[in-house]
């Protein structure tokens, strides 16, 4: 039998995943697995990318690592493939809050920003609204604090208005 070449965009999105868990597994406070298997409702399993125990008090962490190229997304198509990675890692949530009574940390990785900042600004945007933190590993993180200021002062300068 003869086996296909793994299509490149695959096999960088695995090489991805598996250098991000490795760099968590130096880095993270608290016990971190790879690949853990979460019992979910349903009596379904679930397997989160990241899964960080030991944080504090009652509370662990969820990260979801997706090589998604937001740049060849359509705008239209935006929300919806958001909304399909929000509910993913929703489900990873509720099997710690429901079933473990745990509280959550989300988050998702992404490699690199999307070059329009209309397209970066709708993503986070609807991840924010499903709380969940994103994170853009080829962001500096001088840069990160930087639009996030930007973010707050704008949203005050909303609000007086």
């Amino acid at each position: 039998m003869i086996m296909a070449k793994e299509p490149s965009v695959l096999k960088k999105g695995k090489q991805f995943h598996k250098r991000v868990q490795y760099e968590w597994s130096l880095t993270a406070e608290g016990l971190v697995k790879s690949e853990k298997i979460v019992e979910m409702a349903g009596d379904k399993k679930g397997r989160v990318d990241i899964f960080v125990e030991e944080i504090g008090d009652n509370l662990v962490s969820v990260v979801e690592i997706k090589n998604t190229d937001w740049d060849k997304i359509k705008p239209e198509n935006i929300q919806r493939n958001v909304k399909r990675q929000a509910r993913q890692i929703w489900k990873y949530i509720e099997s710690q809050t429901d079933l473990e009574g745990k509280e959550v940390s989300p988050g998702i990785i992404f490699p690199k920003l999307p070059m329009d900042p209309d397209k970066l600004m709708q993503i986070e945007s609807v991840f924010g609204d499903e709380w969940i933190q994103v994170v853009w590993e080829n962001e500096p993180i001088d840069e990160v604090r930087q639009r996030m200021m930007d973010k707050s002062k704008s949203a005050r300068s909303e609000q007086r208005e």
